[in-house]
């Protein structure tokens, strides 16, 4: 079981972290190119346009999915700090159990709009929408794997007292 999480770990790494960062770099450059072509050359590149497009798409869900895992995500949370540590749990387990089970519903139909996109290709690249939108369903997984672990941790404090032991956020 231990090797499985490891391996999950790992995978998830790669995707958030590692592969994340290729994306972002791509945008960065891509972004700098074209400013260079528009305004020094005065020839705009259709195809770094829509390369930053789609890189920008792809680095905003992957990186939503990582700051889901850290609980770094914006939250309005002025009543949520007020109340004792047992109904926050319960309030965190009810919300992580809800939007499981919305992701968990819409997995399947997002799966198959992908299959209908792959007939369609972008403009410049010609890459079939299939490549271009799979960060959804990639973002959908992630934000299960860490819920299934949150829920796991909000269950073990909830009714064991074990508080849990939260991951180190590697910009800190």
């Amino acid at each position: 079981m231990k090797k499985l999480y490891r391996v999950v770990v790992y995978i998830v790494d790669l995707i958030e972290v590692h592969i994340n960062a290729i994306i972002f770099i791509t945008l960065f450059l891509s972004m700098l190119s074209q400013i260079f072509m528009r305004y020094v050359l005065n020839k705009p590149s259709p195809l770094l346009h829509e390369v930053t497009m789609y890189t920008f798409v792809w680095t905003v869900y992957l990186s939503a999915a990582l700051a889901h895992r850290y609980d770094s995500h914006i939250k309005f949370n002025i009543l949520y700090d007020k109340f004792p540590r047992k109904v926050q749990l319960i309030i965190d387990l009810i919300f992580d159990i809800f939007v499981s089970i919305l992701f968990v519903i819409a997995l399947p139909p997002v799966i198959n709009q992908l299959k209908m996109y792959s007939f369609i290709k972008s403009q410049i690249t010609e890459i079939p929408w299939t490549y271009l939108f799979m960060v959804f369903p990639i973002f959908m997984i992630l934000v299960l794997i860490h819920n299934a672990r949150r829920i796991y941790l909000e269950f073990l404090e909830l009714f064991k007292g074990i508080p849990p032991v939260k991951e180190e956020k590697s910009w800190d």
